[in-house]
């Protein structure tokens, strides 16, 4: 019970982090939330620009967390990756489709995802 509380808590604080990044101007291209073996959730971004400056976008992203601190009460328990769109996670996640979001059980090109939600583009 404590671990799904958890779990929904991170969900929500990574859900919040998109629309704020969004709303800030940083447009994202893809974003996945990917529950590992541990039972951790992890958030997979994709940034939507042309140069995909990926050290740039991670201190983007760290600048857009800082600056709504206060409305991500989460955030110290969110664990997030900027990613290229060519990321094997990123790919296998996006190569299905479900009505609500979830996705459970995908393999693609030697990459297996148990489950993960589709935070953006909203399912």
């Amino acid at each position: 019970m404590a671990a799904q509380q958890a779990i929904a808590a991170e969900f929500e604080t990574a859900h919040k982090l998109i629309e704020f990044l969004e709303r800030d101007g940083f447009p994202v291209e893809a974003a996945v939330w990917v529950i590992d073996e541990e039972g951790r959730g992890r958030l997979y971004i994709v940034p939507r620009s042309q140069a995909r400056d990926i050290l740039r976008a991670t201190i983007r992203v760290a600048e857009t967390i800082v600056n709504h601190s206060d409305e991500l009460p989460g955030r110290q328990d969110l664990r997030y990756t900027v990613v290229k769109p060519d990321n094997p996670i990123v790919q296998a996640v996006r190569s299905v489709s479900s009505p609500d979001g979830r996705v459970r059980g995908v393999y693609r090109n030697g990459t297996y995802v148990d489950e993960a939600y589709v935070l953006h583009p909203a399912a």
